[in-house]
């Protein structure tokens, strides 16, 4: 029996992104609890995850939303002035990764490659990470776990998502997750949220894994409002 690489990761990079995605989730639900016009934050300490929230026309009290979701998301929150608009969240989120496990998965990727396995990379909510080996086209994810973000290698130069990625990115979103990037020694291809989840687009991803080809994928895709689609 062949010993499947495996590890647990829990560094600078894991945790700024499990942070911010669970801060982009709460800054969501207070926006819609609040049914504010506009919505700002300002990091007010990135290791105790501490925010300042300014809600702009709100319909209700900001301070009692903060008050609902705060402990959900495990954040300390106050109510203050906000420099930075909460939609730019996700580009950052995204912009993390390229710049810190990008460069890991790169490495796996070479690997993947080389010996025809996949890598898979899970960011939890709690900052927390893991790596799994798995065969081609077949890699076990453990279950139970939250993730906000992922990645996972393809043994090619093209992202190019199978039926079973398509099934795998969809859940993530309707977790709440962020995003999920497809590495190869060539381009990254990386597919993540950059506004909250609408309806319509909720039922667009439902049936994602139904396409009839990758040009119809990729249409369908570029057609919701609140997802992007990008190379890295």
């Amino acid at each position: 029996m062949v010993i499947k690489h495996q590890r647990i990761i829990e560094d600078e990079s894991t945790r700024r992104i499990g942070f911010l995605s669970r801060l982009v989730n709460f800054l969501e639900d207070v926006y819609e609890d609040a049914e504010c016009t506009d919505l700002y934050y300002t990091i007010t300490s990135m290791e105790e995850e501490s925010v300042v929230v300014e809600g702009v026309n709100c319909k209700y009290p900001l301070s009692e939303s903060i008050e609902v979701f705060m402990d959900k998301y495990d954040l300390y929150v106050e109510e203050g002035i906000g420099r930075d608009h909460y939609t730019e969240l996700y580009d950052i989120i995204v912009r993390t990764y390229r710049e810190t496990l990008h460069y890991t998965m790169k490495n796996y990727a070479t690997r993947s490659i080389q010996q025809h396995v996949e890598y898979y990379l899970g960011i939890l909510f709690s900052g927390k990470a893991f790596l799994v080996e798995g065969e081609e086209d077949r890699v076990i994810i453990p279950g139970g776990l939250n993730q906000c973000f992922a990645a996972h290698t393809h043994p090619s130069n093209l992202p190019i998502p199978s039926r079973a990625d398509v099934r795998s990115i969809t859940n993530l979103f309707l977790d709440r997750g962020i995003g999920h990037v497809i590495e190869t020694v060539g381009p990254s291809l990386a597919i993540y949220r950059r506004a909250p989840l609408r309806i319509e687009d909720l039922e667009a991803l439902k049936t994602l894994d139904r396409y009839r080809s990758i040009e119809e994928l990729f249409r369908v895709l570029g057609g919701l409002e609140s997802i992007a689609v990008t190379y890295l």
